[in-house]
């Protein structure tokens, strides 16, 4: 079977692309990319087009060489990727003549009123929660999207609002961000690790866990916060907040990549992610499930990205964002509850084994194709 992915921009590190990668490792066929710009990751596919153009109006926007590339190409299978605008904006392209499906990783909608300022609109108008496309999709009508996948037999996602939104339709849930990994956290009542991973954002809560440490050294003096940041154009200001901390050799700061993060993870006692806005990313949110995998707890807050991997209670403790006092309150409590402790980082690799995991997806993917051909 020869299977093209579409997807505006591409990169493997990214989570919509990592999902690909992980897509084409594990169900068989001869499968191919286009898209306007592919960042990195590529060497899985057996060939790769770039299209170049705007991202924000592909694939309609470039229409012509879309089609052209696809005929060439001649694939038996058609695979979408993107949001809720991505079938309004393939409707006039040749991906409708093809058995085609797409994953809808989210339907993202604009943070309330009370949740953007006390998460800053400053940090929101530098990330992807507030772009443009957001706006158009909280208003948009679920009929219209509804009526442009007419054509389409299957609709994967990872988002439960794209379930509620497509009612009608045969969406299929898609469970993806976990690896398996022997690994295993270990509980540790001196100097015990608390980490965070991922890009140099406000919007995810750096700056949250920050106010909150010197709360978690009051009842935990040996505790150590360790941050392993994706640089990005906030992280001059964000490691200037971290060093008006005042916290010492409590605090680390990693900012070159990190070559075994699982790893990393392992070696930590608590997992943090305070992100501030229900679309930070996509859900799920993987660098979470990357340590559930590994039984590392987690800490999370109430937004869609983290809520689809975390469940308050059974594998982690969910708290309201931009709270630094609970988020300090929920750290400490794991750092002092070696029973629930214990609770969380056995239900962790379970959870993802069962929900979350990149065969498991892989699977769901793969019987898509074939009923999609069928």
């Amino acid at each position: 079977m020869r299977i093209v992915h579409v997807i505006a921009e591409f990169s493997g590190h990214e989570a919509m692309g990592r999902t690909i990668v992980e897509t084409v490792r594990r169900v068989p066929g001869d499968h191919a990319l286009i898209t306007t710009t592919a960042h990195d990751g590529t060497d899985d596919f057996f060939e790769v087009v770039e299209l170049a153009g705007a991202v924000e109006s592909f694939p309609i926007g470039r229409a012509a060489a879309l089609d052209g590339a696809l005929a060439r190409l001649q694939p038996d299978l058609v695979h979408l990727h993107g949001g809720a605008l991505s079938p309004l904006f393939a409707v006039r392209t040749a991906i409708t003549w093809y058995p085609h499906l797409l994953t809808m990783y989210a339907w993202p909608v604009l943070p309330s009123p009370q949740r953007l300022l006390a998460g800053g609109v400053r940090a929101a108008l530098q990330s992807n929660v507030l772009r443009p496309r957001v706006a158009v999709t909280s208003v948009l009508p679920a009929a219209v999207v509804r009526r442009a996948l007419r054509g389409t037999k299957v609709v994967l996602t990872p988002d439960p609002r794209v379930e509620a939104k497509l009612q009608g339709l045969d969406v299929r849930r898609l469970g993806s961000g976990g690896p398996v990994d022997p690994r295993r956290a270990v509980w540790a009542d001196t100097a015990p690790v608390v980490l965070f991973a991922g890009r140099a954002e406000s919007v995810r809560g750096i700056d949250t866990l920050l106010e909150c440490f010197p709360a978690v050294l009051r009842s935990v003096p040996s505790a150590r916060l360790r941050l392993l940041l994706i640089p990005r154009p906030e992280l001059p200001v964000l490691l200037e907040r971290a060093m008006a901390a005042g916290m010492g050799a409590s605090l680390e700061v990693v900012t070159d990549p990190v070559p075994d993060l699982l790893g990393e993870m392992a070696k930590a006692q608590v997992g943090a992610w305070p992100f501030k806005y229900d679309y930070t990313t996509s859900p799920p949110a993987m660098a979470a499930a990357e340590a559930l995998s590994v039984g590392l707890p987690v800490v999370a807050t109430d937004v869609a990205c983290l809520q689809a991997v975390v469940s308050n209670g059974i594998n982690g403790s969910v708290v309201p964002a931009s709270d630094p006092g609970s988020l300090a309150a929920a750290i400490v409590h794991l750092l002092r509850e070696p029973d629930l402790w214990s609770k969380y980082a056995s239900a962790g690799p379970q959870w993802v084994a069962e929900r979350l995991s990149w065969q498991g997806m892989a699977d769901t993917t793969a019987a898509a194709y074939a009923d999609v051909c069928a």
